[in-house]
């Protein structure tokens, strides 16, 4: 079941995983893991970008596919591309950047959705995949980059590096602050369902102690590396 089910095909980016658009969501699950503990030993420890193919998939969906990706290899997911969205392989890229930039800190991976009241807090960058709802509250000293929508209250480089950013696939937050740059607040009104809010990756640095937040572009990680 899971050789026909699920096809693995590399892309310059990363991985085109193709699935089955008739088979019931939970045997495709099933068969997803299956192909990935099989594929185990070739991907080792490698850090990708995946692509999903031939099915359409509710974020929930596409989270639990992930989940059974991770769970069952060594592969760090980086983030989703959509092929078809052309600000997807800017944000790839924005994310590439961070990694190198930081490539003597390990950072720290998190899956799932923080919502309201949760907290989460760490010494080193953090990759969400998942939402941060309104009334949550993430910290790191380096970046944070949130693979779902950011509603919730987000502080980088809270050790005081300037050079910090937040990155996310749907940028909302209540408030964000960076290092000493001024935080800022969202006059946005949130909705109820983050689905609502259209993917439009963007990215948010300091620059001469102000808050810059820009749609990612070539030219604006031109800006931020600089």
């Amino acid at each position: 079941m899971g050789q026909s089910a699920v096809i693995l095909k590399s892309n310059p980016y990363g991985l085109i995983v193709n699935l089955s658009p008739d088979l019931p969501f939970e045997e495709l699950l099933d068969a997803v893991g299956e192909k990935f503990r099989i594929s185990a030993g070739f991907f080792k420890n490698a850090r990708l970008a995946l692509t999903f193919r031939g099915r359409t998939l509710t974020k929930e969906q596409e989270t639990r596919i992930v989940e059974a990706i991770v769970q069952n290899s060594s592969i760090q997911v980086i983030c989703i591309v959509d092929e078809e969205r052309e600000t997807a392989e800017y944000y790839r890229k924005a994310l590439s950047h961070a990694l190198e930039k930081k490539k003597d800190d390990d950072g720290m991976f998190c899956r799932g959705t923080l919502r309201s009241g949760q907290s989460l807090e760490s010494e080193t960058s953090l990759v969400i995949l998942g939402d941060v709802n309104p009334g949550a509250q993430v910290t790191s000293k380096g970046n944070i980059v949130v693979l779902g929508c950011c509603m919730g209250s987000v502080y980088a480089g809270a050790g005081g590096d300037e050079h910090c950013f937040v990155a996310a696939l749907t940028l909302k937050p209540a408030l964000i602050r960076i290092a000493g740059a001024a935080p800022k607040r969202s006059a946005i009104i949130k909705k109820e369902d983050p689905g609502d809010y259209p993917v439009k990756p963007e990215i948010a640095f300091a620059k001469d102690g102000h808050l810059q937040i820009k749609a990612i572009t070539n030219e604006t990680l031109c800006e931020y590396l600089t």
